[in-house]
């Protein structure tokens, strides 16, 4: 059973917190070359119906609105704080969005999208069904999400020992679930979907943004990692200079992408 009861976003990484903007900045410059990347292999449509959920700063669904001119771009959070002003919105519209109680009408997107969304909803599999069913016949669902496999690996100590702590203090406090993407596709595949697909990348920590995510990200867990963990403030420290430094270099959470259509009647 679970017993967490604090949501994602709610104390943990709320936008309301004074680097949460930065934090999700650094995460959107590591991962949206690799969104687009995977998703220029699709070539959606210039009038694609385009869903982005939970969209942070919203970078995905600018990037949408430029590949579909003539579709609709549509960017869902629950906390639409750190979206850009409406003048500077070219071509995409913010909808407030709970994921877990919320709904779209049934076949509105020829194209969905979420990053690092799923891990971290408790009724996931039940949210992802409701998600499929928002496709349109021939609609294509396009998610990425983490796994902490590299992590274990890690030949440095002190970083493999912050890390795990950082993943583990998540999973306690939100109930992610940082194996559920290394099943994919068969999250997927279990809905009905066809033309599977799925694909996994490693971005490194280091001097680059990766390094200033997992270094913001720490400092938004300092109490639970010196509290329940252990972790003394010298390492703490240490593991923050160590984490951006330019001669340092290890693999963080492991990025991993899945996409499948509905099928048509």
């Amino acid at each position: 059973m679970d017993t967490t009861t604090e949501r994602y976003g709610e104390l943990l990484f709320s936008h309301a917190h004074e680097g949460e903007g930065e934090r999700l900045d650094a995460l959107a410059r590591a991962l949206d070359p690799l969104t687009f990347r995977q998703l220029d292999r699709f070539g959606p449509a210039d009038d694609a119906r385009c869903l982005d959920i939970g969209s942070g700063l919203g970078t995905v669904a600018a990037g949408l609105a430029a590949h579909c001119p003539r579709g609709r771009v549509v960017a869902t959070d629950t906390d639409i704080r750190h979206f850009p002003p409406p003048a500077e919105r070219r071509g995409w519209e913010v909808v407030r969005h709970d994921l877990a109680v919320d709904e779209f009408p049934e076949g509105s997107f020829d194209l969905i999208h979420a990053r690092w969304v799923f891990s971290h909803q408790r009724g996931r599999d039940a949210a992802l069904a409701r998600v499929v069913r928002w496709l349109a016949p021939g609609g294509l669902l396009f998610l990425e999400d983490m796994s902490r496999f590299a992590l274990d690996s890690s030949p440095h100590p002190l970083y493999r020992k912050v890390s795990r702590a950082m993943t583990e203090s998540v999973r306690l406090r939100l109930g992610t679930d940082f194996a559920w993407a290394r099943t994919f596709p068969q999250p997927l595949r279990a809905l009905g979907l066809t033309d599977l697909g799925a694909e996994v990348t490693v971005s490194a920590v280091g001097a680059g943004p990766m390094g200033r995510f997992w270094r913001l990200t720490a400092e938004q867990l300092t109490r639970d990692l010196r509290d329940v963990h252990g972790i003394s403030e010298g390492q703490l420290a240490e593991f923050a200079a160590l984490v951006e430094h330019p001669d340092f270099s290890d693999l963080c959470l492991s990025h991993h992408a899945a996409w499948g259509r509905r099928p048509h009647p």
